[in-house]
């Protein structure tokens, strides 16, 4: 059924008076502008409904949503930069959940974040690059602060994680859309990585709560400057995952003051081998997720070559690749 039709009963369960609705996108969420036509007031509405059922996951649960919206509404008391504040419903509920043609659906609305989305071009000059890197630190800084109830879940990005994405990639294998020789090299950087992780330790320092989706698109540039969205993936993960994603956006000459920003706020030495790990991670959970969109299969059959040749290969080496990503 067409989901991106069904707002109306959910914008029922809240203050609205005269709300005008523009439908912004299916993938993850099902996602809506709405905006008060008598004031003004701008806000995001979210259907956790993915488009695919290969996106459906522990995330898309109420007890999911409702730990998310807890963290947004704890992290937005303490952060000087605007953070997507949830909005309860009119039962004073975060959680909204519909049912539509006898199907669940949990539903959240926040508070608009006006700015620009970011793109490359804004992450090009030193003294960005380091504020960002500050940016990811606060976030990180709060986490470790951060006291989650008992019944705070969240997806976790462990080894499970990264098994789930191999089932996924083997499957492109199996489809012919990866090489098998290219899928051999693959097999065995992920191998490499995950015993890594199986040696990390899980300390305050490491591990907590992290974004787990930082890109461009939720990136928003701000008057006040750089703040987070969509925080629709997060979960527990090692820091070092958002330091890496973080690390993708940037040119491989600024990524040290990406590090030099985050170190001015959080004071600990960064292993720029461990990012490297979880920099190709976060490469295979896109291919992997891009899987299941057959009008990507001819991408990633002419981008697979590149990134087993001059990324995976050198890694498995024992070469460096931070900078060159």
């Amino acid at each position: 059924m067409d989901y991106t039709k069904c707002f109306k009963e959910v914008l029922l369960k809240y203050s609205f008076i005269d709300p005008f609705v523009e439908l912004i996108r299916h993938n993850e969420n099902i996602t809506y502008k709405v905006t008060e036509k008598h004031s003004g007031d701008t806000y995001l509405l979210r259907m956790h409904k993915p488009i695919t059922k290969n996106m459906q996951g522990v995330h898309n649960t109420r007890e999911a949503v409702q730990s998310e919206l807890e963290y947004l509404l704890a992290w937005s008391s303490h952060s000087e930069l605007p953070v997507q504040i949830p909005v309860p419903n009119l039962n004073g509920e975060l959680v909204t959940t519909v049912v539509i043609e006898h199907e669940e659906v949990h539903c959240s609305v926040l508070k608009w974040i006006f700015g620009e989305i970011m793109s490359k071009q804004d992450l090009k000059s030193e003294g960005t690059v380091r504020t960002f890197g500050t940016r990811i630190a606060h976030l990180h800084q709060f986490s470790m602060r951060y006291q989650q109830g008992s019944s705070f879940i969240r997806p976790e990005y462990e080894i499970e994680w990264t098994n789930t994405m191999l089932a996924k990639l083997r499957s492109g294998e199996e489809m012919g859309i990866i090489a098998t020789k290219d899928f051999y090299i693959l097999e065995n950087t992920i191998s490499l990585i995950n015993d890594r992780i199986k040696i990390l330790s899980k300390t305050m320092e490491t591990w907590g709560f992290i974004h787990a989706d930082i890109n461009y698109s939720n990136l928003i540039l701000t008057p006040k400057g750089i703040s987070f969205i969509d925080f629709g993936l997060s979960g527990s993960g090692y820091y070092a995952m958002d330091i890496a994603m973080g690390a993708l956006l940037t040119e491989g000459e600024l990524r040290n003051a990406l590090l030099a920003g985050y170190t001015t706020i959080i004071s600990r030495k960064i292993d720029t081998e461990q990012l490297e790990g979880f920099m190709f991670l976060v490469i295979f959970a896109y291919y992997s997720f891009l899987m299941s969109n057959q009008d990507k299969h001819m991408w990633i059959r002419k981008q697979m070559p590149d990134l087993i040749e001059n990324y995976c290969k050198p890694f498995l080496n024992g070469e460096t690749v931070f900078y060159s990503f």
